[in-house]
C-alpha cells in the first residue's frame, strides 16, 4: 500500500482525505482498515491462546503499548481525515483566496503533530512494560553494576543478526513442514508423548 501510495501521488491520484471515489486515498485507507483490523483480531486469538503460558511476562501492558502506537494512531489518522472531509479541518487559505493547503493535509499535518506529542508518553509506557532488569546480563557484570561494555562490534554483529532473513526462512520452513511434531498445546493434557514421536 505504501508503494500504491508513492505511485499514485506523482500522478495526481492519492491526495491526504479525499474520499473520491476516483482517487486512491478511499481505497487504500480501506485495505489498510480491514488488513489491520484483522492483524489485531489475529493477535488477540494469539492472545487467548498462549495466555497461561505468557502469564509470567506480563504480555498485556507489552501489548498494549506497542499495538497501541500501531492501531491507535492509524484510527486517529482516520478520524482526523473523516473531520478534514466533513469540514471541521479547514484548508489554509492563501492572500489571495485561493487554497494554498488542503484540508486532507492539514489534517495529516495535525496527525503528524499529534503522534510526535503522544510518543513521548508512548515511550514511557514502554520503558515499564519492557523493563531493562529482563533483559540485563547479570552474569557479565561487575561488582561496579556497570555491565559488559557495548563496543562497536557488539554493535554491528547484533545488527547484522537483526536483519538476517536466514533466522526468518529457518523458523518459517520448520514450523509450516509437514514433519512439525515437536508443538504441543500445554492447556491439553490429553496428548500423549508417543503421539509426538
Amino acid at each position: 500500500m505504501a508503494l500504491l501510495t508513492l505511485i499514485l501521488m506523482p500522478i495526481g491520484k492519492y491526495h491526504d482525505g479525499n474520499w473520491s471515489g476516483n482517487e486512491g486515498y478511499l481505497y487504500i485507507t480501506l485495505v489498510y482498515n480491514v488488513s489491520i483490523t484483522l492483524a489485531l483480531y489475529g493477535l488477540f486469538l494469539f492472545y487467548t491462546a498462549t495466555r497461561n503460558l505468557l502469564s509470567p511476562y506480563s504480555p498485556v501492558l507489552k501489548f498494549l503499548t506497542v499495538k497501541s502506537v500501531i492501531f491507535l494512531s492509524f484510527w486517529q489518522g482516520i478520524l482526523l481525515a473523516v473531520l478534514g472531509a466533513t469540514s471541521a479541518i479547514e484548508p489554509v487559505y492563501s492572500k489571495d483566496g485561493s487554497v494554498a493547503v488542503s484540508r486532507g493535509t492539514v489534517a495529516a499535518g495535525y496527525q503528524n503533530f499529534l503522534i510526535c506529542v503522544e510518543m513521548f508518553f508512548a515511550a514511557i509506557a514502554l520503558r515499564f512494560a519492557f523493563g531493562v532488569g529482563t533483559y540485563a546480563d547479570h552474569s557479565s557484570s561487575g561488582s561496579s553494576g556497570a555491565g559488559r561494555p557495548v563496543t562497536l562490534q557488539s554493535i554491528s554483529s547484533s545488527l547484522k543478526e537483526t536483519m538476517n532473513p536466514k533466522d526468518i526462512m529457518q523458523d518459517a520452513i520448520h514450523n509450516f513442514h509437514p514433519q512439525y511434531q515437536q508443538y504441543t498445546q500445554h492447556s491439553n493434557p490429553s496428548r500423549s508423548v508417543s503421539s509426538k514421536i
